[in-house]
């Protein structure tokens, strides 16, 4: 099954569902009575950050679609959340996310308390720094009162078609695609490589896919993850996951395996 999201149609369900927007630097706009509304885009909040955490004591809330799956194990314990402004992570103390938050599902985050910190060059938002990170994980107890669903949208949600050569800082946390790739290692090596100290049996590791003018893409995966050691597709062909970055180098999560094999089974170039 292909995830759908037109974002235009979930705009339509966030503004029938009481959202609006202010543009990045206002304060949240009144409603009506002089009660300051507390819903602000993911790019007003990101404004917040200057190279260090941020705890949130206002009541700031950000609502937009799960763009994101936690089911394959390759994108651990986090919620990735896209509005009209851009995508943000959220740091969330659970394994099998996707079970309550599945992709399309409109939320509704509560961000008073919550500290935004980057790992990498990557926005989060968690709770306080935690054992060296900017921040932590929301405990499992505590997520359905910081992440509410409050609807679906009418489509599935669907990658955004980027070019290797093409990527910008706004396509970290967005569910992307790439056309005309092809694995490195395609064929000749697992999507990790063996680990016998750790208790998964593999290490996070990073391979890359090249597209037809040499461009190359990192693409990360868990330790964690599902299919860790399943063979790279050996052909060439489309990809799609999540996009992070990582000490200013952009990195790709597989999310869907299994669509893989037949969207890359194309002739290597």
């Amino acid at each position: 099954m292909m995830w759908r999201c037109s974002w235009p149609a979930v705009a339509a369900v966030l503004l029938l569902s009481g959202c609006s927007y202010p543009e990045r630097g206002r304060v949240p706009e009144e409603e009506e009575g002089g009660a300051a509304s507390s819903v602000v885009t993911v790019e007003y909040l990101k404004s917040h950050y200057r190279g260090y955490p941020y705890t949130f004591t206002e009541s700031y809330r950000i609502r937009g679609c799960v763009v994101s799956s936690d089911r394959s194990g390759n994108y651990y314990k986090t919620l990735a959340v896209l509005d009209g402004s851009g995508a943000i992570e959220l740091k969330l103390d659970s394994e099998r996310l996707f079970e309550t938050y599945a992709m399309g599902c409109l939320v509704d985050v509560s961000c008073n308390g919550l500290t935004l910190g980057a790992y990498g060059g990557c926005l989060q938002l968690g709770t306080a720094p935690s054992q060296g990170y900017e921040t932590g994980y929301v405990d499992e107890a505590d997520i359905p009162a910081v992440v509410r669903i409050v609807g679906m949208a009418e489509e599935a949600v669907e990658p955004q078609a980027r070019e290797i050569a093409a990527l910008r800082p706004e396509d970290v946390g967005r569910f992307v695609s790439f056309d005309g790739v092809q694995f490195v290692a395609g064929g000749r090596a697992a999507w990790c490589d063996r680990d016998a100290d750790d208790a998964s049996g593999f290490a996070d590791t990073d391979r890359y896919v090249v597209d037809r003018s040499g461009n190359l893409l990192a693409v990360r995966t868990s330790r964690r993850a599902g299919f860790a050691s399943w063979p790279l597709p050996a052909g060439s062909g489309r990809i799609e996951g999540m996009l992070s970055v990582f000490d200013g180098h952009y990195r790709l999560r597989v999310i869907r395996p299994d669509l893989l094999y037949s969207d890359m089974a194309g002739e290597r170039f």
